[in-house]
């Protein structure tokens, strides 16, 4: 497979210029392959926005529908879900047994 390649003037500091020089010579490179192998390390971490897509798909998965709590979002202030969800436990007079882990019996 024939890659084209473009020419590109760039302006680097000469601690960067150093730096590529040094490892050029070390690996037995052109500074030029030096820089491609850079790049392409680079781009190569850079995760596929396919992938972030599909997360985001995900993350719509476990949408809640729920009502608000005064308008605000259980990712700003989960105190205030957590104590609607136990409010019904709190009035019957449950909240102590809430509490207390439960232990099986049955093996």
């Amino acid at each position: 497979m024939t890659t084209s390649m473009h020419r590109l003037q760039i302006s680097l500091p000469q601690w960067q210029v150093q730096f590529l020089s040094e490892r050029a010579q070390r690996e037995r490179l052109s500074i030029a392959e030096v820089i491609r192998q850079l790049v392409q390390r680079e781009a190569e971490a850079i995760p596929d926005q396919t992938d972030l897509d599909g997360l985001w798909k995900l993350a719509g998965i476990f949408e809640d529908h729920g009502p608000l709590i005064g308008g605000i979002p259980i990712s700003e202030r989960p105190d205030l879900y957590v104590a609607e969800a136990i409010a019904p436990y709190v009035a019957a007079g449950e909240h102590e047994e809430a509490r207390e882990p439960r232990l099986s019996t049955e093996d």
